[in-house]
């Protein structure tokens, strides 16, 4: 059963970003509405700054829905830090494996090296 007041937070930071991401996404319909009338009206000028608003606004809904993903799973980690500890141990644990799979081949790299007389 989920915690009543993790639940809240959840569904506070939720609408906390989808209020933000209705004002970009505003903003974009607009700009896009610019560059047709910008296009219409052959304005290079208006053209530019439509274009140039429409990749601002993406940018922000980008950082936006990466922003509520991160708080989300903060907020996750807050709730089960145990689970937490364990994934983040599980990905070190990836992490030293794959270095040592590097340093094993580098190793064996130079030994082939050394073997072919490439290592002097």
């Amino acid at each position: 059963m989920i915690d009543e007041s993790m639940e809240q937070k959840r569904q506070k930071i939720i609408e906390s970003f989808e209020r933000e991401q209705k004002v970009f996404e505003k903003a974009y319909e607009d700009s896009v509405k610019l560059l047709n009338k910008s296009f219409e009206a052959k304005n290079l000028a208006g053209i530019d700054q439509a274009k140039k608003n429409m990749e601002e606004a993406s940018e922000i809904l980008g950082d936006l829905v990466k922003g509520k993903n991160q708080a989300l799973d903060d907020l996750q980690k807050e709730k089960n830090p145990t689970q937490a500890a364990k994934e983040e141990n599980l990905s070190q644990d990836a992490a030293h494996n794959i270095l040592g799979e590097q340093k094993e081949i580098q190793e064996k790299s130079e030994e082939e090296d050394h073997y072919y007389g490439y290592g002097m």
